[in-house]
């Protein structure tokens, strides 16, 4: 029996000085999120969101120019009018910080860097996606600190079907975010369809 412990000791330590065995995988993240961001605008509990419906225990974070003021939780969602399927009316509870030094603007984004994201300065704004200079960008977020856009909110004017339009009086706003290396449009709320 001694003998039997002798050996698999033995055997033991040489598979653990050979180390492991198998070849080396090198996994490469193409950054962002896959998931659409949510842009929303928190006012104490009442607020509204932009883009896929917000659900019950979803997480808003709160941003100003430096960071992440408050999280406020979604506690119910309803559609702001049936004509205007982007919009939501939402009812939240605050969960950390305080949004009295917000301006209301926070994101729902499951590629969101808590510690490190913050809006862009409105004096940094990048120029629109959409390559169109009759976009105007409202603002910018940087979701991970490394001082880019990856979050971009732009606003122009439109016809009922999202066209671009000059001078106009219905307004488009497009939310774009970074799918790696490029900006993608995942949203477009249309205030002519709201309207309605």
């Amino acid at each position: 029996m001694l003998r039997s412990i002798s050996v698999a000791v033995v055997l033991w330590s040489a598979a653990a000085v050979a180390g492991p065995s198998g070849r080396v995988v090198r996994v490469e993240r193409s950054g962002g999120s896959r998931i659409a961001p949510r842009l929303c605008d928190i006012h104490g509990e009442p607020g509204n969101c932009v883009g896929d419906e917000p659900h019950a225990g979803q997480t808003v974070v709160m941003l100003d120019d430096r960071r992440a003021i408050a999280e406020v939780q979604i506690v119910e969602a309803t559609s702001f009018s049936p004509s205007c399927p982007t919009l939501w009316s939402v009812k939240t509870r605050l969960v950390r910080g305080a949004l009295n030094d917000s301006d209301g603007l926070g994101v729902i984004d499951a590629g969101l860097d808590v510690n490190r994201a913050h809006l862009i300065d409105r004096s940094r704004l990048p120029s629109s996606p959409s390559g169109s200079p009759d976009d105007e960008v409202w603002r910018a977020i940087d979701r991970d600190g490394d001082g880019a856009a990856d979050i971009v909110i732009t606003r122009y004017s439109c016809d009922s079907s999202g066209r671009p339009t000059t001078g106009g009086a219905t307004y488009c706003v497009d939310l774009w975010a970074r799918t790696g290396a490029r900006m993608t449009r995942t949203t477009q709320l249309n205030f002519a369809l709201c309207n309605r």
